[in-house]
């Protein structure tokens, strides 16, 4: 909404018609209920054909339009005109200038109605300008005075009411006055006192000073007038203006003029008189710390009225003090909003939080009602009690809405989070050998997660406790069936005799890796592509526990390989062997990505992408620490002996084995498979060359060859038997992770920044 409509022209705000009674006019109610500006109040009285209008349109800013300057010897204005305008001085103010009708109206010859008239300016304004013409001269006195008789009388009630109930002073009283300006038309003398020029000020002070000495009953009558007028107006001014102009019919076409026209004298005192009401005189104030609004100033006119009419402030003062009870109700509202939005802009974690961010909050609530407190009936103190009372019900509302949102969030983080540990319990993947140390890992790692996300609010903790103390009974039944399963079968901790394939698949099927240390093996496949690693992995799948053979990885072709991502089969609790990517090239953009593999920095069953850009390849060192129990890699090569080894592919090769064992601390193992080639002897012996001591020769099973044979059975076996021998033996030997960690990451930047693509 606009602070202030627009008005084109003047408005009848109180109508007054002959021999009725003074009403407020509808249409002009509408338009100072939308102003929410504070209103600086200007009214102008005096007798009809005195210029009032022509003051008032000069005031808005608009001396050819406005207000109706009235040429004829009738008495035009009735009532009382409002012409609300932008303040040109004052920022954010309107001016609101109100146009009497002409006191003394043959018409009306009424003179309680110019006396109404009077009293009803003296109280809607800031500043009155009474409009008189020729000199100040003791009838001029008169009349002002028998227009002020009423309002007298009626604040000479109020005074006695505040006395009988301790009210006001005076002193504030006075300070709440209109400023009073006299404008006297039309002067011709020249303003002097005892042949000495004085101003307009001392001119007017000197009318209305005390007769002295006082010798008869009329002079202290005339007296008690003058001292009236300077008890109700204690900030007086006066201006003098002569005559517009001598020609009459200038002076009854004054608004459709040029200034040119007028007199200078006339030109100038009118500016001067502009000026001053617009620099001088402040906002309308029901006390002094409380502005009139439009909307405010709408609210109290019938009051006016009633006041002035029936003689009683009474109506006045009840109506400012429902306003004043109005407007502190709005005072707590908008402190209770200021309160609820400092509550709902901050998170807590904490009810140690929540307490200081109420505290602050309703400082700020406090400092607002102050702010915007009007003066009433019922003290300052006791609103801001009812404040504090009424903010600690709203503290428990806001509590009990933190813990529902915090309880809510962390109920739905943890279905979140535990989805895969729910499938796995329903699948019964924990209720097996080593299922309860799984299940930890599980529950440690959900954990963990849990504690790492930001802003859960107040309850972050309890209902992670409510879900643990979930967890117990289904803990305890899994570690039930984890000890009677082991109990059935127990571990073979040595293998006796290494030719017994039962007692070798026997000691792998029950090897358990420390949990404390780590979490499983990977036995990482590496190699050309069609160099038989998929094959590899079904015939260990088929030896290790399937009792049959079946194509899990995906046999490939004699052209060359199929597997283009990275993917884990489980052999045991213990033990993952994992498929990979074939090389191609083996340059350094494929040893990256081998080298990342080794280190643990990607994760199973993801494609393999050779030719990743170095910003992705940064993003994947610096993501989100692994876990601190890490898989144990260790690095095996398959390479088929029908193809031979060139020098080119003999240097990478070798490179890979030793940068491998560095970064796993293992030595790589050797599978040539197709070994029923020529190239198989020769093929060994380079192998051996290399420095590399685990050489295996096997024949992978087929989907065209799998029936099982001994021979073969023994040798996937042996190989298998010897991995987790030499994962024991790592494990004893090795250094913290941590410490591995952060030399990987230094090896795989490095390495990044300075390789090439091909």
């Amino acid at each position: 909404m606009a602070p202030i409509p627009k008005m084109t022209i003047p408005v009848c705000l109180i109508e007054n018609p002959l021999g009725e009674k003074l009403y407020v006019n509808p249409e002009a109610l509408k338009l100072l209920e939308k102003i929410s500006q504070p209103l600086v109040v200007v009214s102008v009285v005096g007798t009809y054909r005195s210029g009032k209008s022509y003051l008032m349109n000069k005031l808005s800013g608009n001396p050819r339009g406005g207000f109706s300057l009235g040429h004829t010897i009738k008495a035009n204005t009735k009532g009382i005109w409002m012409w609300a305008v932008p303040h040109p001085k004052q920022c954010g103010h309107t001016l609101l200038l109100l146009d009497t009708e002409g006191l003394g109206d043959v018409e009306k010859g009424d003179k309680q109605n110019d006396r109404m008239i009077m009293s009803l300016a003296m109280l809607m304004s800031s500043a009155v300008i009474y409009n008189s013409r020729d000199v100040i001269n003791q009838d001029a006195v008169d009349k002002l005075y028998s227009m002020i008789e009423l309002h007298q009388n009626i604040m000479d009630k109020s005074t006695n009411q505040k006395k009988k109930t301790g009210g006001q002073e005076k002193a504030e009283e006075a300070k709440m006055a209109p400023y009073f300006v006299w404008v006297v038309r039309d002067f011709t003398l020249k303003p002097e006192l005892g042949g000495h020029p004085v101003t307009a000020d001392e001119y007017l002070e000197n009318c209305i000073m005390d007769i002295t000495p006082v010798k008869t009953p009329k002079a202290q009558h005339k007296n008690i007038m003058r001292g009236t007028i300077r008890s109700y107006f204690p900030k007086r001014k006066c201006f003098l203006f002569e005559l517009p102009s001598s020609d009459k019919g200038v002076v009854n076409i004054m608004d459709r003029v040029s200034e040119t026209q007028l007199q200078p004298g006339f030109v100038k005192e009118t500016k001067n008189f502009c000026q001053y009401i617009l620099d001088e005189v402040p906002a309308k104030r029901l006390r002094p710390e409380q502005s009139i609004t439009g909307a405010t100033f709408a609210h109290l006119i019938k009051s006016y009225i009633q006041v002035v009419t029936k003689e009683d402030i009474s109506f006045l003062e009840s109506s400012i003090l429902k306003l004043s009870q109005e407007e502190n109700t709005k005072a707590l509202e908008r402190s209770y909003d200021v309160y609820e939005n400092r509550m709902r802009a901050q998170h807590v974690n904490t009810e140690q939080e929540f307490q200081q961010l109420h505290e602050v909050s309703v400082e700020g609530a406090l400092d607002e009602f102050k702010k915007l407190y009007v003066k009433h009936e019922k003290d300052q103190a006791a609103y801001e009690e009812q404040l504090q009372s009424d903010l600690l019900k709203r503290k428990e509302k806001n509590w009990e809405n933190c813990e529902n949102s915090s309880r809510k969030k962390c109920k739905a983080l943890i279905e979140e989070l535990i989805s895969g540990m729910d499938k796995g319990i329903k699948e019964r993947k924990y209720h097996v050998v080593g299922g309860h140390n799984r299940f930890v890992a599980d529950k440690n790692r959900i954990l963990k997660k849990y504690n790492q996300e930001p802003d859960k609010g107040v309850k972050a903790e309890e209902v992670i406790q409510e879900y643990l103390k979930q967890l117990e009974d289904i803990e305890s039944i899994i570690l039930q069936t984890d000890q009677a399963l082991s109990a059935k079968k127990p571990k073979l901790l040595k293998v006796v005799d290494p030719s017994d394939c039962k007692q070798l698949t026997q000691y792998i099927q029950s090897y358990q890796l420390p949990t404390e240390r780590s979490y499983r093996i990977l036995i990482q496949l590496f190699g050309y592509a069609g160099h038989g690693k998929s094959s590899f992995v079904n015939s260990c799948l088929c030896v290790v526990g399937y009792n049959h053979y079946q194509d899990h990885a995906g046999e490939a072709t004699s052209y060359g390989g199929k597997t283009i991502d990275r993917r884990g089969y489980k052999l045991t609790d213990s033990i993952t062997v994992v498929d990979n990517r074939g090389f191609s090239k083996m340059d350094s953009p494929e040893a990256w990505e081998i080298y990342a593999q080794l280190c643990n920095f990607v994760a199973l069953n993801e494609i393999v992408l050779w030719n990743k850009s170095l910003k992705e390849r940064i993003e994947q060192l610096t993501k989100e620490e692994q876990e601190e129990k890490p898989d144990i890699i260790v690095p095996v090569l398959i390479y088929s002996s029908e193809q031979s080894l060139g020098d080119l592919e003999y240097e990478r090769i070798i490179d890979f084995l030793k940068r491998a064992q560095k970064l796993t601390g293992i030595l790589p193992f050797i599978i040539l498979t197709k070994t029923m080639s020529i190239n198989a002897s020769c093929l060994t012996d380079k192998f051996s060359q290399m420095g590399m001591e685990n050489i295996y020769c096997v024949e992978n099973y087929l989907l065209s060859d799998h029936m099982a044979i001994r021979k073969k059975h023994l040798t996937f076996l042996t190989f298998l038997k010897d991995v987790l021998d030499c994962v024991d033996f790592h494990l004893h030997h090795s250094g913290k992770f941590q410490n591995q960690r952060r030399e990987w990451i230094r090896f795989l930047m490095e390495m990044a920044g300075t390789m090439q693509s091909n």
